[in-house]
């Protein structure tokens, strides 16, 4: 029984099918996955996020002192510079 490439019962269910017909097995390259390369592009990913997200956050710290440098001006708590 040609069980090489999985251990389940469906796999050797398939294997038993396709080697009473009498062809030959041949591995589809799309049949595999690549867990490595996928894990490191989900890491580049998430690398990506977190420095948008920083950028992202320092651009809203500026914003909201802007705004509450603003608010701080108009009420007469802050003197203009």
């Amino acid at each position: 029984m040609a069980t090489s490439y999985a251990d389940s019962a469906q796999a050797r269910e398939w294997d038993r099918r396709y080697d009473a017909w009498g062809r030959e097995k041949r591995p589809q390259a799309n049949e595999f996955h690549d867990y490595e390369a996928a894990a490191l592009m989900l890491y580049q990913l998430l690398d990506e996020r977190r420095d948008r997200e920083l950028i992202e956050r320092k651009a809203s710290a500026k914003r909201v002192a802007g705004a509450v440098d603003q608010i701080g001006e108009f009420w007469g708590m802050r003197k203009k510079p």
